[in-house]
């Protein structure tokens, strides 16, 4: 009998720390149909031919405009099963890296209307998205 594969959406994520130790979060556009108004870290989802790192800095150019560089290879996931929309029933993969700016300048796309350089703990007293204080918590040693 063969299997069924399970389709997943991996979306790849960072927080950006500056030299200063301030993180880069950004807010959800109040028009998107999923999270909208919440914060977030900068990143997206996968797109196939890409290795993960290549997709993690395409990811980031894209949003915000900044090109980054990994500062440790320790990586947070996290996964659930969307229970509605246009993935439902998909495997939802979430990773988190922590990374610093190295160039360009920051400039939000469409799907964003905000962003703040934040501390680690005025990071923790904004309106998060679940999944970024859940890696919050799990990077904090990385992220103070």
């Amino acid at each position: 009998m063969p299997s069924i594969r399970q389709p997943i959406v991996l979306s790849l994520r960072s927080f950006i720390k500056r030299d200063d130790g301030r993180l880069l979060l950004v807010r959800r556009a109040a028009t998107d149909t999923r999270n909208a108004g919440l914060w977030e870290c900068p990143g997206g989802k996968h797109e196939h031919n890409q290795v993960v790192e290549g997709a993690l800095e395409s990811e980031i150019m894209q949003e915000v405009g900044l090109k980054i560089r990994r500062i440790c290879e320790l990586v947070f996931q996290d996964s659930h099963l969307i229970e509605d929309g246009w993935y439902a029933g998909h495997l939802y993969l979430v990773m988190f890296w922590v990374s610093r700016p190295v160039g360009g300048e920051l400039v939000l796309s469409h799907e964003h209307d905000m962003h703040a350089w934040l501390t680690f703990d005025e990071m923790l007293r904004y309106d998060l998205v679940p999944e970024v204080r859940k890696a919050a918590t799990g990077l904090r040693e990385y992220l103070k």
